[in-house]
């Protein structure tokens, strides 16, 4: 069997979007056990990092329009009338800052943009795809909003003796996102940096979303 995929160390500085006065401080753990990566056992926690534009689109998709309000604004004028335009509030700024960080030497990533990567996890992880009900896994599983599967691969990831998980963002398949175990090695890259309303990247992913600043 192809063995799955291990991913570098980046030497490029990774980013993430959290709420002030750490943003690289480990989540509560009553807040955990939503994100696509989280331990379904509840044992280790979970940072989401990756390149900064991807971190905003992560971050800024929860504002968009509702697929319910939507199909209903639809309904409704039974033509194509626009969504209202969603504003993201004042509070996301001040709650939260973009800090840095650089993983540390000699750990394991496992990489799920590699397609044998895939096809191993398709082969070990067999029985728990079939109690899910999944009749195969490819990249829309490990990507998509299925939590249950992507939790089993954390949780298979972490037996395995993997620091984290490197995935695509599921917004730009160009960026690069690492889900990062508790006990991982990381240093701070700087202190944490305010959000203000002309960063490029998050005008970016505003304007990606239609979402007002």
């Amino acid at each position: 069997m192809t063995p799955v995929r291990t991913a570098a160390t980046p030497r490029r500085v990774l980013y993430r979007i959290g709420r002030l006065p750490d943003p690289l401080s480990w989540p509560p753990r009553d807040y955990t056990g939503g994100g696509r990566f989280d331990d379904p056992k509840g044992e280790f926690r979970v940072l989401y990092t990756g390149q900064r534009r991807a971190c905003f689109l992560e971050t800024l998709a929860p504002f968009r329009p509702s697929l319910e309000a939507l199909a209903q604004i639809r309904q409704r004028s039974g033509r194509d009338e626009e969504a209202p335009r969603a504003v993201v509030p004042k509070d996301w700024y001040q709650r939260r800052a973009v800090a840095g960080l650089r993983l540390g030497r000699g750990q394991r990533w496992l990489d799920l943009r590699s397609a044998a990567t895939r096809e191993t996890l398709r082969s070990e992880m067999a029985d728990t795809l079939l109690e899910l009900g999944l009749a195969d896994l490819d990249l829309s599983g490990v990507l998509g909003p299925r939590r249950q599967l992507t939790q089993a691969i954390a949780r298979w990831a972490r037996e395995q003796g993997h620091a984290g998980i490197v995935y695509r963002s599921r917004f730009d398949e160009r960026l690069t996102l690492w889900a990062i175990f508790e006990g991982a090695a990381f240093e701070r890259a700087g202190p944490p940096q305010p959000i203000v309303s002309g960063d490029p990247d998050l005008v970016a992913a505003a304007r990606l979303f239609g979402l007002g600043l």
